[in-house]
């Protein structure tokens, strides 16, 4: 009689687990589902808050300090950079460019908001802003289509807003004063599409810009969120250009001539005597968010592991009370010249099968989620996830998650041995 070879053992042991498998189809497809679904749960968390992180991260780069009226450095930053929020304050014009002309200033570009496009923000500044202001370490800002706003009727639209709306280079719009919902529209100017910006993957995608001229033009004669005045009746061509340039913005983006410098110029505008304003490093503003909502963070990994955890222990009781059920099946695979070690090998190859099958169905399912968790990260805030199977942590998640099922399975495994010693299993 022929012994079969190494190969030839494990593969029947295989046969074997799949056989076992099939026979308890239900509830062995119930722990697969739980675990599969609570790994996706931990791994899609995982990945939607490292894409946010780095997302906003990368929003704005090459910008050293953003000058803002005083008051919350994270709140001027949200606001400012990422559109979430409203403008709580402004800051005048005289001390913008009083603040400029520092000598450590290298250049500024103010900008100013408060009004929006069917839902999307609109950031009135100068075309400098599409020179200096940079995402993803060192990127510029390009153009898709057309260029940057010249004339007072002139916009630039960000990639995601064209999408959205089917806007095309020469497609005119309207403004609306504060939010859409409570608004009153500026329908006495129209703006056309001078330029549509290439996709960052950033909130510049979802913004809407227009020059400062063009946006202090567009509220003239409006008082306490009103028009007074409408604009259909002026020469707008008789009005000099200085008169459009706003007294107010709402912050202003630097650029430092030297980074050493940085913290001497925060305090010397932190003493700036003609106006309470403050300036934000955008880093340390977003490690202060970072900061704050990591124990929520914590909070929901370790929930989830909880939850992994108890799809571990379900697995392990499930074959705890089948092995009652399992009595014929072990005594004729002992009869058959299976020995006690052999069976529990059988045990931890039936986990090690669940784990490999849960971990499958978690990858897909993780991609799915991402899928949708992508189109309303872009939707919201203008962040884009990066769309990957399995990244390496990811993988060092599930290779724990599988050590921890192959170690909480040696009790039914050990038990299975134990009987098969004694009569419960003999021939």
């Amino acid at each position: 009689m022929v012994r079969p070879g190494g190969q030839d053992r494990a593969r029947i042991m295989f046969r074997l687990a799949l056989a076992s498998m099939r026979s308890r189809l239900i509830p062995v497809g119930l722990v697969v589902v739980a675990l599969s679904a609570s790994m996706a749960l931990l791994l899609s968390f995982d990945r939607i808050q490292q894409a946010t992180k780095g997302g906003f991260n990368q929003s704005l780069s090459g910008v050293d300090l953003v000058l803002g009226p005083r008051g919350s450095g994270l709140e001027l930053v949200l606001y400012t950079v990422f559109h979430l929020g409203k403008p709580t304050n402004n800051i005048t014009t005289a001390t913008v460019s009083d603040i400029a002309s520092d000598p450590m200033v290298e250049w500024s570009v103010p900008v100013a908001l408060g009004d929006s496009h069917r839902g999307f923000r609109v950031i009135s500044t100068t075309k400098a802003y599409f020179d200096r202001i940079k995402f993803a370490g060192d990127k510029p800002l390009v153009f898709a289509q057309g260029n940057a706003f010249s004339d007072l009727n002139e916009v630039v639209l960000g990639s995601g807003v064209a999408e959205a709306l089917g806007y095309t280079l020469g497609t005119t719009i309207f403004v609306t004063h504060g939010s859409e919902m409570l608004g009153e529209l500026h329908d006495d100017f129209s703006f056309n599409v001078a330029g549509i910006l290439a996709p960052t993957g950033t909130p510049t995608d979802r913004a809407v810009f227009v020059s400062l001229e063009g946006y202090e033009l567009i509220h003239l004669g409006w008082k306490n969120g009103s028009k007074a005045i409408s604009l259909k009746g002026l020469d707008i061509d008789a009005i000099p250009r200085d008169r459009l340039y706003p007294e107010t913005v709402t912050a202003v983006y630097l650029g430092l001539k030297s980074k050493l410098g940085i913290f001497k110029f925060i305090r010397k505008i932190n003493d700036y005597p003609e106006e309470a304003i403050s300036a934000v490093i955008p880093g340390v503003a977003l490690a202060q968010l970072w900061s704050m909502v990591g124990t929520v963070d914590s909070v929901f990994k370790l929930v989830n592991w909880l939850i992994i955890g108890i799809s571990i222990i379900g697995m392990v009781t499930m074959m705890i009370t089948g092995l009652d059920g399992r009595t014929r099946e072990m005594t004729i695979l002992r009869a058959l010249g299976a020995s006690p070690p052999k069976l529990a090998c059988l045990v931890l190859l039936e986990t090690f099968v669940i784990s490999l099958t849960a971990i499958l169905s978690a990858v897909i399912l993780v991609r799915i989620l991402t899928l949708g968790a992508a189109d309303l990260l872009g939707e919201w805030a203008g962040i884009r996830v990066q769309l990957t199977w399995l990244a390496g942590n990811e993988l060092v998640t599930l290779m724990i998650v599988v050590l921890a099922g192959l170690g909480a399975s040696l009790i039914p495994a050990g038990m299975v041995y134990r009987r098969s010693l004694h009569r419960g299993f003999a021939n």
